[in-house]
């Protein structure tokens, strides 16, 4: 029934546009009133428009367009039995004029109860003074014009009221006649006002509709919630990430014993990770926050989520597409096995050989040392192809770092070259870091020393995993869940990136600690279009840090 009666409106406007357009085009212009033509004209694409807001069950819409054919209808009825006009129309004109408003209208109020759809009635607010704004500026404009070019350009004197009065009247409604203009100054004014006034109307109209964005208010309580549930139900180190940096909105469940991180942009809902808490709890919370995306025109998403739970999200109608592996490190193995083969050897003689050293520091920082680590940050950042990001990952801020355990390395002079972070712990015996930065005079390998010396440290606090993080793009062939199409997509920007980011490089760094790769997914709807529309407001949100 919502598309009948979608439908039924977007025939209406193409009817409506239809004849306006053919008026135009087979009357060449020839109406005494040149503008007249255009309001039926703007009436069928507002209805086109609205037509496509109401598909999507949008309360303010139907709010619009039930006033709208109720006149339709009713002034239908009045050229029949008030003014006697029937015998005047034919049957196209009587189903237009009155069956099909009359079915519209009874279509709305019957299912009234389905457009719940929201609009961001806050920034329409704000457009009503922007556009309050515009429309003042407008009436300034043209009052000044046609009082200024009247005798010369107009031919007749134009008073201070009639001034208002004609720049209100932008399509002569409510005058007797039209102002003509005789010289070509005169038309561009009027055609300049025109422009101001729609442009002032069709911000606001357009505004009335747009989705609400979610606002990133204080959610110091709920992330503390979230936190316990991650202590009571853990399940990755990168899990901290839904908590920090401080981007983040929460959606729990009625119990509160599950919750998701999410960040809405460009009206996508974007879901960090999996949900957090208790699991039994997932299909629930998954389906609440659906409906709550749906009433708030949001299409929603699930960033960077994990094998075990892809039949959770197909059961709800999502689509995967794998986004690259993440490489997870198995402490014991990689020192049994790997450690003590010859290029770590090599690297690890070097630096011994060399004076350098590392260092563990525990928060919180001293001044001094958090100024060496910005330095240090700061010229790592000065290298091709580095930036700071943000939403799924840290980025160099006090307040964060003073989170963090800090690995240092010296040179010999005692300078710090290197440093790599340890992201707080979730009661989860897998460690994780974020950022591994050096200086440009670091030596080759800092990195790797650097990281050899972690995982030392790693064994010797008990911990058996590191999760070295997500690599983009890498595993792509090895997944029968995603889209082909998608997939070549992401495989030729994989093969033709490296001159603006390494993929493959950040793939060879990992692979050389031999680490187990687990799959990671974009859970998706609406087609590539959803896609589409789910990456550009991931990388939005990624590239702005506060």
């Amino acid at each position: 029934m919502l598309w009948l009666i979608a439908g039924s409106v977007l025939a209406n406007g193409l009817i409506i546009v239809g004849t306006s357009l053919a008026e135009l085009i087979f009357t060449h212009g020839e109406h005494s009133d040149a503008l007249f033509p255009h309001v039926p004209l703007l009436l069928g694409l507002t209805l086109i428009y609205l037509a496509t807001l109401l598909r999507r069950r949008k309360r303010a819409a139907w709010l619009v367009i039930l006033p709208v054919y109720a006149c339709i209808f009713g002034f239908g009825l009045a050229q029949v039995f008030i003014f006697r006009t029937y015998h005047d129309l034919g049957l196209v004109s009587l189903a237009r004029n009155i069956l099909l408003p009359a079915i519209i209208t009874l279509g709305l109020i019957h299912y009234r109860a389905e457009f719940q759809v929201k609009s961001d009635i806050q920034n329409f607010t704000l457009a009503l003074r922007t556009s309050a704004l515009l429309l003042v500026v407008a009436l300034m404009y043209g009052v000044s014009g046609f009082i200024l070019l009247d005798s010369h350009d107009f031919r007749q004197e134009i008073s201070f009221p009639e001034a208002v009065h004609r720049t209100i009247d932008q399509f002569n409604i409510t005058s007797d006649h039209e102002l003509m203009g005789y010289t070509r100054r005169s038309r561009l004014f009027q055609d300049s006002l025109s422009l101001v006034s729609t442009v002032a109307v069709g911000y606001v109209f357009v505004s009335l509709f747009q989705p609400i964005r979610a606002r990133l208010t204080d959610q110091t309580r709920s992330r503390r919630l979230v936190e316990e549930l991650l202590h009571s139900y853990p399940s990755s180190s990168e899990d901290f990430f839904k908590i920090w940096p401080h981007d983040k909105v929460y959606f729990f469940n009625e119990e509160h014993t599950a919750a998701l991180a999410y960040r809405v942009h460009s009206g996508v809902a974007l879901a960090v990770r999996d949900p957090a808490g208790d699991p039994r709890q997932f299909p629930r919370l998954i389906d609440q926050f659906m409906e709550f995306c749906r009433v708030n025109d949001w299409l929603p998403s699930f960033i960077h989520t994990e094998p075990p739970n892809n039949a959770l999200y197909t059961s709800h109608h999502f689509t995967l597409q794998k986004i690259g592996e993440e490489a997870c490190l198995n402490l014991e193995h990689f020192a049994t096995n790997t450690l003590n083969n010859k290029y770590f050897r090599q690297i690890n003689n070097r630096f011994i050989k060399h004076g350098f050293k590392t260092e563990v520091m525990t928060p919180p920082h001293s001044e001094a040392l958090i100024k060496r680590l910005r330095q240090v940050s700061n010229e790592w950042l000065q290298l091709p192809g580095r930036t700071e990001r943000g939403f799924m990952m840290g980025y160099f801020k006090v307040s964060y770092i003073q989170q963090c355990k800090v690995m240092i390395l010296r040179d010999e002079a005692g300078q710090i070259q290197a440093f790599m972070n340890q992201m707080p712990s979730l009661g989860w015996q897998e460690a994780s870091y974020d950022l591994l930065r050096h200086t440009k005079d670091a030596p080759t390998n800092s990195n790797d020393f650097l990281l050899t010396e972690f995982i030392r440290y790693l064994q010797g606090a008990g911990i058996t995993r590191l999760n070295l993080g997500l690599c983009p793009l890498a595993g792509l062939d090895n997944d029968d869940q995603s889209s082909a199409l998608l997939d070549n997509a992401l495989r030729f920007v994989y093969a033709n990136s490296d001159r603006f980011y390494s993929f493959s490089g950040l793939k060879r760094f990992k692979s050389k600690y031999e680490p187990e790769w687990s799959s990671r997914y974009i859970a998706y709807r609406g087609g590539i279009r959803g896609f589409s529309r789910t990456l550009n407001a991931l990388n939005k949100v990624m590239s702005k840090t506060r």
